[in-house]
């Protein structure tokens, strides 16, 4: 049986309804200037959202975009998106992030992470130059209502079991595409057989659900 050496649980601030899916929202720090930015619901954005906060120095390209280069790949899907948007946060190739300051045509391909609908100001913020972004999930304003795990209630054993001490009707295992693996109503879920990665737990309520990322490290 695997062991469990190292697992690392990352807050995740998805908040889900059972009957609908809140957006995800993120802000974007520069300097003293922040912007709020709407995430996407796909695998790419999840992945992002992983490895949030993040500080990074982003660097300038063509007068019209800030980009850097994540040291790990995200699952892309990319397409070509014709114009692009001020505002818009995209992944390149499958490790490089890009952040929009400026609308214009391309002919190149990008995989969508999110949105800043109100990029006003944006462009002067991050300048001409390498600036330093911040990037940080938004706590959900509305509350969890049944539910409201703290992130320290969710644990690996070294016997390889995930234990979620909260209150919960069920909790699920997703991969990182979004699909079910395992699903349990005891709020404890063996995960020897699962390799290192990053997976979603799905923790039901009685109304509502939340949703956490966890990095498992074997």
């Amino acid at each position: 049986m695997k062991k469990v050496l190292f697992a690392i649980i990352i807050y995740f601030g998805s908040m889900l309804s059972i009957n609908a899916q809140e957006s995800v929202k993120i802000k974007i720090t520069v300097g003293a200037n922040s912007f709020v930015a709407t995430l996407f619901d796909n695998a790419t954005a999840k992945a992002f959202m992983a490895l949030l906060p993040m500080s990074i120095t982003m660097n300038e390209l063509n007068g019209n975009e800030k980009y850097y280069f994540l040291s790990n790949n995200l699952p892309s899907t990319s397409e070509n998106p014709s114009t692009i948007q001020n505002g818009d946060l995209m992944l390149y190739g499958s490790n490089c992030i890009v952040l929009f300051y400026e609308t214009f045509n391309t002919s190149y391909s990008y995989t969508k992470i999110g949105k800043i609908y109100n990029p006003t100001g944006l462009k002067t913020a991050l300048g001409s130059q390498n600036p330093s972004v911040t990037f940080e999930l938004i706590g959900n304003t509305t509350g969890i209502g049944s539910i409201q795990p703290n992130i320290n209630e969710i644990k690996i054993s070294n016997d390889g079991l995930l234990q979620f001490t909260g209150y919960a009707k069920k909790i699920s295992l997703l991969d990182i595409n979004g699909r079910i693996l395992t699903n349990t109503t005891s709020q404890t879920i063996n995960m020897n057989s699962f390799s290192k990665g990053i997976y979603f737990l799905k923790i039901e309520g009685t109304e509502q659900s939340q949703s956490r990322t966890i990095k498992l490290k074997y």
